[in-house]
């Protein structure tokens, strides 16, 4: 899945320092919303509005055909379940930036649905510990009359500063009848299951099932059921206490990577050399070129192909915190 660039993390970081400063300043405690000043980002602390567990669909498992997968997409009642979450707490869309595939670039154009913001959290949140979880969703407001949800964010904050983020849901119609759907369940142990789909010219590609759980540091970490060597067609690595550990290989798209910089990059694949600490990066990553060939009539790349190409940059860890990258 893309990552979320260095721009989107510095920008929200504002937006919950913001809300911070406003939280020392008024001491008072209530069960009212609190907001920043410009009234950009609201957060419920009422712990009575905590959502109850498992959310989401939980027979994700069961979704592996097209009808079932659009079945679930248009599903009323889920589509009420999710909006029962309250989106209602705008997020001005001038101070926030999501740059991610599939975006597109805020502010929008004064000409388009100008009047629907994109951007809005939800009231009520998932408790865990110190930490609240909070739901952030971007709607469609450009292709189609009536604003609909795209993307779900799950946004970890403490004292209210944003600890991390991690997309769960993704309802994106392309063109010509492509589209990338993405659902997800988290569990009553607060294990955050996603599961991708694709519908192209192939034309249907079920993508393997990924977890997610949320650290004591409140950063959200991939879960894996068994410990020991793991590989698949995208990574390779050893799984220990459920999360990574060590060294690992990763070949998948790369969202970091900007196209019209590097043109000699034709596709987003990278093949990934990766260390890991308890779940999260650590050390010094490199980012190769992930030289492949490509099947001819369904433009899938052929696994047996690949290898390590040129260096393309490195990025610096340290704490699971991205502190430096540099291209070569």
């Amino acid at each position: 899945m893309p990552k979320i660039t260095i721009a989107c993390f510095t920008l929200l970081f504002f937006l919950f320092s913001c809300y911070s400063k406003a939280q020392k300043e008024n001491k008072v405690t209530n069960k009212e919303p609190h907001s920043t000043d410009k009234g950009s980002v609201l957060f419920n602390t009422n712990k009575a509005d905590c959502i109850s567990l498992p959310f989401g669909y939980s027979d994700l498992l069961k979704r592996k055909t097209v009808d079932s997968v659009l079945s679930a997409i248009q599903d009323e009642n889920k589509l009420k379940e999710i909006h029962g979450l309250q989106f209602e707490k705008l997020i001005r869309k001038d101070l926030v930036w999501l740059p991610e595939a599939y975006d597109v670039l805020l502010p929008f154009s004064t000409s388009v649905n100008e009047k629907n913001d994109p951007i809005k959290t939800a009231s009520r949140f998932l408790c865990y510990g110190d930490y609240s979880v909070y739901f952030m969703a971007v709607y469609n407001t450009v292709r189609y009359a009536e604003p609909f949800i795209e993307k779900i964010y799950l946004v970890s904050t403490r004292d209210g500063k944003l600890i991390d983020m991690k997309r769960i849901y993704l309802n994106h119609q392309g063109e010509m009848g492509f589209a990338n759907y993405t659902l997800f369940n988290i569990d009553e142990n607060k294990i955050i299951a996603l599961q991708d789909y694709e519908l192209t010219e192939n034309p249907f590609q079920l993508k393997p099932l990924k977890k997610y759980q949320i650290l004591p540091s409140g950063k959200f970490a991939r879960y894996f059921d068994k410990d020991g060597s793991f590989k698949n067609d995208e990574e390779q690595g050893l799984v220990k206490n459920h999360h990574k550990e060590g060294k690992w290989i990763e070949t998948q798209p790369n969202g970091s990577l900007d196209a019209q910089k590097y043109p000699e990059f034709t596709d987003s694949y990278t093949y990934l050399e990766a260390e890991y600490k308890k779940g999260l990066p650590t050390g010094t990553w490199k980012f190769y070129k992930l030289l492949q060939q490509y099947n001819e009539k369904t433009g899938e790349p052929l696994l047996n192909t690949r290898k390590k190409g040129p260096l393309i940059y490195t990025e610096t860890y340290r704490e699971g915190a991205l502190e430096k990258r540099e291209f070569h």
